[in-house]
């Protein structure tokens, strides 16, 4: 196992009003949120602080977040527009961090582990992912 994550679905799409309530509820549950700097395509890519929604850099429809948690961190995933939400982090059975991020989201209606194969095929078939 290379990463655990998981799939948040959410009833609605993620615009940038919907996307704005899950970066206050991260900045509110955890230690710190970086946001992946949209890449201009030379040199190596970074992140940014994100210390308000206002703070997010809405340059690209893929956004890419990471949350940290006491030495830990998950990386988050989204499209604009789209309704599912992705997650990674190391594979420890102890790290909670890449579920944790999910909980208490607005509208989310369903979580998947990425271990479950079968209903992540059955989202993307459904054209979620």
């Amino acid at each position: 196992m290379i990463s655990q994550g998981y799939v948040a679905v959410f009833a609605k799409p993620l615009n940038r009003a919907l996307i704005s309530e899950c970066v206050e509820s991260w900045l509110n549950r955890f230690e710190s949120l970086e946001q992946v700097a949209p890449h201009t395509g030379s040199g190596p890519g970074f992140t940014l602080a994100v210390k308000s929604p206002a703070d997010v850099m809405w340059a690209s429809d893929a956004l890419q977040f990471r949350v940290l948690q006491q030495g830990e961190f998950t990386w988050v995933y989204l499209t604009q527009d789209r309704r599912a939400m992705e997650t990674s982090g190391m594979p420890d059975p102890d790290l909670t961090l890449p579920l944790d991020v999910l909980l208490e989201l607005p509208h989310v209606t369903e979580i998947v582990g990425d271990h479950d194969e079968q209903r992540l095929d059955e989202l993307e078939e459904e054209g979620l992912l």
